[in-house]
Formats: structure tokens, sequence, C-alpha cells
């Protein structure tokens, strides 16, 4: 993939929150780094419904508490 082949599919802000976590299903896995763009990304209509057909179980498990984990935040793009 040619450099900036991903920027079209991003916004033009790219400014995020990263925290530690783990899978949504099973085991549950800790040690996953999640990164969560604070703007929107837009999808076409079929997108949520592509997604559902290649992930049938969707997240297996509830929102966790933040317990002890960090959060950070930036406002640059993160490469």
């Amino acid at each position: 993939m040619p450099d900036g082949a991903l920027d079209v599919l991003l916004p033009p802000c790219t400014e995020s929150y990263r925290y530690l976590g783990s899978t949504t299903t099973c085991p549950y896995a800790t040690g996953v780094r999640w990164s969560a763009l604070t703007h929107p990304v837009q999808a076409s209509a079929a997108a949520p419904a592509h997604y559902r057909s290649l992930f049938r179980q969707g997240n297996a498990r509830a929102v966790q508490p933040l317990g002890d984990r960090r959060i950070a935040g930036d406002c640059h793009r993160w490469w």
C-alpha cells in the first residue's frame, strides 16, 4: 500500500484516546492497546451489516470499569 493510502479512510483530525484493555470476546485476553478517535469516521450504510456478517457474536463483553488504568490522549497523527 503506498504511503498515505490509509489517510483517505480517516477524518482530517485524528486526535485519539488510548488505553490498555482486553479483547471483547472469550477468553478476554488482556494487553490489548485500544485507540479511539475523538472525531467520527463515516461508513456506508452497508458497513455495519457487513461487520455483523463477519463477527456474528459482536461484542460479548459489557463495558468494564476503568479501575487503575490510565487514558492517554493526543492531538496529532499516530504515524
